[in-house]
């Protein structure tokens, strides 16, 4: 099967306040690694006003199949960011959209799972999918968190987001497929009084 030559994610971010006090925060900082977002394949674009960033991967792409290896099957990348919160309000993180392709094969299964958690939480909130092939997919597809976690009220969070893409091969290791996620267009935070 032939694979894009570049693939991108994007992650855009948008906090949406209950009030105007509620937009006084900021992304301070943030890191990025994992398997499919390996040092030198990812470029970032913060906004100018620290609320927004965008992470471009050149490689995000699962695949399984005679011709690939077991460590081929999944891959996925975490973003952890620091997070400014005002005084007397909390966020969480509502739901999600991801933009993507996969082409699978008669009994080949493609999945992905996003989660998010906050650090010194051991709360952590989930959205997946799953399709069974022969199937193919060019598009958007969302998902809600659950259940819904909270930040730490009224100060400083680091929240890790995990993204990982996987393709099982095993009812019919004689089958491929691949999955590549190019852009998550829309993740949408709530915010709350605390």
């Amino acid at each position: 099967m032939a694979f894009i030559a570049s693939l991108w994610l994007a992650l855009s971010f948008s906090f949406y306040a209950l009030t105007v006090g509620a937009q006084d925060f900021a992304i301070d900082a943030y890191i990025i690694s994992g398997t499919g977002c390996a040092p030198g394949s990812v470029t970032t674009n913060v906004s100018d006003d620290s609320k927004n960033i965008a992470v471009y991967y050149n490689s995000f792409t699962a695949n399984a199949g005679p011709s690939y290896s077991v460590d081929d099957n999944r891959k996925n990348c975490q973003l952890t960011l620091s997070v400014k919160t005002p005084a007397g309000y909390q966020f969480a993180f509502d739901k999600f959209s991801h933009d993507g392709s996969y082409s699978i094969g008669s009994g080949v299964k493609a999945s992905f799972k996003t989660t998010y958690y906050f650090q010194s939480s051991l709360d952590e909130a989930a959205g997946s999918g799953t399709s069974v092939g022969p199937a193919r997919l060019d598009g958007t597809f969302a998902s809600s968190f659950s259940p819904v976690i909270w930040s730490p009220c009224g100060r400083s969070s680091l929240v890790g987001i995990n993204t990982a893409l996987r393709v099982d091969n095993s009812a019919n290791t004689a089958a491929s497929g691949s999955f590549t996620l190019r852009t998550t267009p829309s993740t949408s935070f709530v915010w709350r009084k605390c």
